[in-house]
């Protein structure tokens, strides 16, 4: 293989392992993997190139670049069905290093599994999976496994039953016995050992099981704080319990707390007269964990929607103004901060309220498509200071966003849109005549709501405005305009000399969006649409993979 071509190749594979198209689009749920969507893949281990692929795979799984470590675990996984014997040996060797969790391993396991003719594993798997305990530190092995117990329809125990992996330590036999026999039999084989790690070990595994098995809050309260212990530990009655939660948010990322606000609410615990809400306060207020964490912007855009609507399946919750004042803080900190800029030139184009059946985000339940459009507009706005935000329909509004604007600002704005399509809609309906007395039927031969994904793209034409990137936010299925948008991004490319303009159309409610060109390499679908997303848009146009 050539240089180029080599080079070339890898950078497919790069972008395949952040951007993971499935069937042309990135895929926020419900995503498959087989060898043929992975032919970047394939085709690099058929060429002799495993090492490679390993090398780059490597640097990815500890790169920030990456958003998914499903087709990561699942390239990995092919690697080690390779009959190249230095491929699969250099996989054994970086094992741990790419299934960093119980979780990885276990889905490492599933797509083995799948890219499998036998449910038997070989000498080498069987190799595989021991050095992926034993190249582990113990005590992180021990935290880990006893956190993360089964994934996907398997656990330790069936791992290592399969494997008949042999312990190569005592501490490692101890671990082998727990999670095999459970505590009972761990104490009679090592109860009496004076080994400072065996005893250290055991007196873990002890407070896990007790935590699993306790409903004394106090004595719980005290292994998580001794232990380190985590929500995963507890038995899920006692995460109703306020002192549990102020000994689990100390060692909490803002992230994780972010996950469990609707939890943290729904026990009274953001409430004004609990003590605890301070310390939900102050993390939302601690700028250098803020930036630190990483925090990005859309984790507190969802949560921030999910704690202010104010109910859970049924169950309400009395809102504290100083947490809502603690998340918008929050959220304007990582849009000044965590945000990293492009430095390109945006238009993004939003219809929304052509879905009627769906109001809320594939991928994000709490979101609405609104809230959701106008967050993408305010974020990008906020990091990218040549944004220009339009609402589309057969036409184009450019909408006022600014640096200072609010996201209930922008979400006011966009809703005044929809309110104005769906009024010029009706007026533009023909009135229908009634026949023999009978009311006509209203909706024959009604017309679909306008919603022409070109629009945005013509509109910067007749601007005369350069663009490097568009992002169009939609709820539509379907575009009504007669131009293909593959034709139409092509067009303005030629006609402003950008040919390397890049195109993201997002469908908020869509799970197979089918819009772009797939061997245009600057045009990205992407269905559905969660916290990861606005990374996505981030990697596809930096190209930082």
């Amino acid at each position: 293989m050539a240089n180029s071509l080599e080079e070339e190749s890898l950078e497919k594979l790069k972008q395949w392992l952040v951007l993971y198209r499935d069937d042309g689009a990135y895929k926020v749920v419900s995503k498959t993997f087989s060898r043929e969507r992975a032919l970047c893949v394939t085709q690099l281990l058929a060429d002799g190139h495993g090492k490679e692929v390993l090398s780059q795979m490597e640097k990815c799984s500890s790169s920030t670049a990456i958003i998914d470590r499903e087709p990561l675990l699942f390239a990995f996984a092919l690697c080690c069905k390779s009959t190249d014997k230095n491929t699969k040996k250099q996989a054994e060797m970086i094992c741990d290093k790419i299934c960093k969790t119980s979780c990885d391993l276990f889905q490492l396991l599933k797509f083995h599994n799948k890219l499998s003719t036998t449910k038997s594993w070989g000498r080498y798997f069987k190799r595989f999976i021991s050095n992926w305990y034993h190249n582990q530190d113990i005590y992180q092995l021990a935290h880990n496994a006893s956190k993360e117990v089964s994934f996907l329809g398997w656990s330790h125990r069936d791992v290592l039953r399969m494997g008949h992996l042999k312990p190569k330590t005592d501490e490692m036999d101890l671990l082998f016995k727990y999670q095999v026999l459970g505590l009972t039999e761990t104490k009679k084989s090592f109860g009496k050992s004076e080994k400072e790690s065996i005893r250290k070990l055991l007196e873990f595994f002890t407070a896990v099981h007790t935590a699993k098995h306790s409903d004394d809050v106090q004595q719980v309260t005290k292994l998580v704080a001794l232990h380190h212990l985590k929500k995963d530990h507890l038995r899920t009655v006692l995460l109703k319990e306020k002192e549990i939660w102020t000994a689990l948010l100390k060692e909490m990322t803002i992230q994780e707390m972010l996950d469990n606000i609707g939890l943290l609410a729904t026990i009274g615990y953001l409430e004004g007269s609990c003590e605890g809400s301070q310390t939900v306060i102050d993390k939302l207020r601690n700028e250098s964990l803020l930036k630190e964490q990483n925090v990005q912007p859309f984790e507190l855009i969802i949560a921030s929607n999910y704690y202010k609507e104010g109910r859970k399946k049924g169950t309400a919750w009395q809102q504290n103004e100083k947490v809502i004042n603690a998340l918008d803080f929050a959220l304007d900190y990582t849009m000044k901060n965590n945000v990293k800029s492009t430095n390109k030139r945006y238009v993004v184009g939003i219809r929304v309220g052509v879905n009627r059946n769906k109001s809320t985000v594939r991928g994000t339940m709490v979101l609405s498509t609104t809230a959701a459009a106008a967050g993408v507009a305010m974020v990008i706005k906020r990091g990218e200071e040549k944004t220009d935000v339009v609402f589309f329909t057969d036409t184009v509004t450019p909408l006022m966003v600014t640096n200072e604007t609010k996201l209930t600002d922008v979400n006011n704005e966009v809703e005044e849109q929809v309110k104005k399509a769906d009024e010029k809609k009706e007026e533009d309906q023909p009135k229908l005549e009634e026949d023999d007395g009978e009311e006509a039927d209203i909706f024959l031969g009604m017309p679909p709501d306008p919603c022409d994904l070109v629009a945005p793209i013509q509109w910067a034409t007749d601007q005369k405005k350069d663009v490097d990137v568009f992002i169009l936010v939609t709820d539509a299925n379907k575009s009504t305009g007669s131009k293909n948008l593959g034709e139409a991004i092509a067009l303005y490319r030629k006609d402003r000399n950008l040919p390397n303009t890049k195109l993201v159309t997002i469908g908020l409610t869509n799970s197979n969006m089918k819009f772009a060109n797939l061997e245009d390499q600057n045009m990205l679908d992407v269905s559905g649409f969660d916290a990861k997303v606005p990374r996505v848009i981030q990697a596809f146009v930096s190209e930082e993979y």
